[in-house]
């Protein structure tokens, strides 16, 4: 039996990243061969769901400088991992930087070097030293598209061998039909409209609501019975996009819910008329696997990974244009054969996309590793 420890610092605070976290450790409950221990938070509700044994353990900025810094003046710190034979983790941790047990982690994009308007000169430096110390170490760093691979061999100098592409699906939850009274009760709770379009997204500038909104503001005028739904806590850009929300005049015509417990976000998406996802950077979108899974269609911008995501299951406009993005949402809001054949292609694309086959993959990765 290979002892394997997942390290999972993720927490609902991180968007798409926990999602993923959560996908990952879903998905080795289909391997075999491993005795699993988890590291990160033993109060985590979803955590102790899993099943899977939990020890404490948290990541403070202060404790990821002290490992960088130690490990750039060549100081060995005590290993915490030292119980286990190999190490996975969906997120980086710099307590990684001092084991001596193989391990492998996912990088999930490289979007400072795209947008570095968006980030402080300390945190693009931060994530330089960051990346490329671990880099260094891992014996394999998994992303989820190959456009993110190609990313981490340009930036980095990565070898192709040691860069592998595994696509996590979105949770198994998605996959169960709920009736039609399950359905209501939660529009009827969370009150959601009757016809809406769903973003669930934090209130990050690359998300994109600004445009989002000034397309949407174009698609009411022709679609007055359509509203906009919103999720993400009150912070980042959140004071911003509801001004925006007064300033077009859509404060009737948009729904903002806050933090979303899981449970509920499957029977959002099926309720939701599409989702439309404006942002401008992603390597891969769990939305659009989530969307896809029940049958809704998506429209999605058509940049970095997304397009190899979406194929022909889906949408693509240009997340820079207004008007690229309202008239992809018009073409699902005014044209139900449209989509209903999208949402058609996006079930049949995510037939293949089980944590079974996720599990096999995961396995395989590592095996490797020993």
């Amino acid at each position: 039996m290979i002892r394997l420890g997942v390290i999972a610092l993720a927490g609902t605070d991180n968007g798409g990243t926990y999602q993923y976290t959560l996908s990952m450790l879903q998905a080795l409950r289909h391997t075999s061969g491993f005795d699993i221990t988890l590291y990160g938070d033993p109060q985590n509700r979803d955590f102790i769901e899993l099943g899977y044994p939990i020890r404490p353990f948290i990541e403070s900025r202060a404790r990821q400088m002290t490992a960088l810094a130690a490990r750039n003046l060549h100081i060995g710190l005590s290993d915490p991992f030292v119980s286990e034979d190999v190490l996975l983790a969906p997120i980086y941790s710099l307590a990684l930087l001092h084991t001596s047990k193989p391990f492998a982690f996912t990088l999930h994009d490289l979007q400072e070097n795209y947008y570095p308007e968006n980030f402080s000169r300390w945190t693009r430096f931060w994530r330089h030293q960051v990346y490329t110390r671990l880099l260094a170490r891992t014996r394999r760093v998994i992303c989820e598209s190959s456009y993110v691979k190609k990313d981490i061999m340009r930036f980095f100098g990565m070898a192709e061998e040691r860069t592998v592409v595994i696509t996590a699906p979105p949770l198994r939850q998605f996959m169960a039909d709920e009736s039609s009274e399950t359905l209501q009760a939660t529009r009827r709770r969370l009150q959601l409209p009757d016809k809406f379009l769903f973003y669930p997204a934090q209130f990050w500038v690359h998300k994109n609501h600004s445009r989002l909104l000034e397309a949407f503001r174009e698609v009411v005028a022709e679609v007055p019975d359509l509203k906009l739904v919103l999720t993400g806590k009150k912070r980042d850009e959140y004071e911003a996009v509801m001004a925006a929300v007064a300033k077009f005049g859509l404060s009737e015509k948009v729904c903002h819910l806050g933090y979303v417990a899981q449970e509920d976000l499957q029977a959002i998406y099926r309720l939701a008329t599409a989702l439309v996802m404006p942002s401008l950077f992603e390597s891969v979108s769990i939305p659009i696997y989530e969307a896809f899974q029940v049958g809704t269609p998506v429209a999605a911008s058509g940049i970095l990974a997304i397009p190899e995501q979406v194929g022909d299951a889906g949408l693509l406009f240009d997340p820079m244009s207004v008007n690229s993005i309202r008239d992809a949402m018009l073409k699902i809001v005014k044209y139900p054969d449209t989509a209903r054949l999208l949402g058609q292609r996006g079930r049949e694309k995510m037939l293949a996309m089980t944590p079974e086959r996720y599990g096999a993959q995961l396995q395989n990765l590592l095996l490797e590793l020993r």
